[in-house]
């Protein structure tokens, strides 16, 4: 599903920026224009070099992870619901009862562990399918249940497709009420869905997952590329980006000062 974020976000990502700044430079070379190409071209170089260092890591994301670093079960309070999104299994299913784990799997198994703690007794987990008949949430509920968590304290909200539409179904699933609910996402992305969920009505408390920035030196030096840099980064960006579409649009307003605003 193309949303305004990920439409912005295709426009400003280190490797399709990039791409675009060196077609433009081969356009200028054939036109003729050497100095407007060779400046494209190092712009192009920069564009891709930067995001996959450290150092892009270090701008783009760790500003976004600092705000919520990892806490333990026990320093969290107890709460209505845990509340995990989706991104940290492929929906697919097609590679085994494990395979489908990706990178951010983390936020499944932290919203078991805080489960297991007798934080919350429910889990509702949150998220449609866009490959295919099965959900993610549904793809999530199988997990938590070899994790030993019951059929019963897991409630799936499987048709969502963005984060606002997390925040508005899992509203409407629950009723809301004022409900307190741990939050379970990837750091990176905390902050948008904090603000989202907070916007239609729950008292939110963070609890962060999938932590990229690393706090000790890496192994590779810093100055040097990779892909895990890259990945980061424009993971990261792409979260500056939505944060700002949705404070533009004022999709942070309470959820009954959106409607009053759309009425007028």
């Amino acid at each position: 599903m193309l949303t305004l974020t990920k439409i912005l976000s295709l426009f400003v990502y280190p490797m399709s920026l990039g791409l675009c700044l060196i077609a433009l430079s081969l356009w200028g070379q054939l036109r003729g224009n050497r100095a407007a190409a060779g400046l494209l071209t190092f712009l192009a170089l920069g564009v891709f070099y930067v995001p996959s260092t450290q150092f892009g890591v270090d701008t783009f994301a760790a500003p976004l992870e600092a705000r919520y670093p990892a806490f333990a079960p026990e320093e969290l309070p107890n709460a209505d619901a845990i509340v995990v999104l989706g991104g940290g299994i492929e929906a697919e299913g097609k590679f085994g009862r494990w395979g489908d784990l990706n990178e951010a799997s983390d936020r499944i198994l932290l919203g078991a562990e805080l489960w297991h703690s007798k934080k919350a007794p429910r889990v509702i987990v949150s998220g449609g399918g866009t490959q295919g008949p099965i959900s993610e949430a549904a793809r999530m509920r199988d997990v938590l249940i070899r994790l030993g968590i019951p059929t019963d304290a897991i409630m799936l909200e499987n048709a969502s497709l963005t984060t606002q539409e997390n925040a508005k179904k899992v509203a409407q699933l629950t009723g809301v009420s004022g409900q307190h609910i741990l939050l379970v996402t990837s750091s990176l992305h905390m902050r948008r869905a904090l603000a989202l969920f907070t916007t239609q009505g729950f008292t939110v408390t963070a609890a962060p997952a999938d932590h990229r920035v690393h706090k000790y030196p890496h192994a590779i030096p810093g100055w040097m590329p990779t892909v895990e840099h890259m990945t980061t980064s424009t993971a990261a960006i792409h979260e500056w980006v939505g944060f700002w579409v949705h404070d533009l649009l004022g999709r942070f307003q309470p959820a009954d000062e959106q409607q009053v605003a759309s009425d007028e």
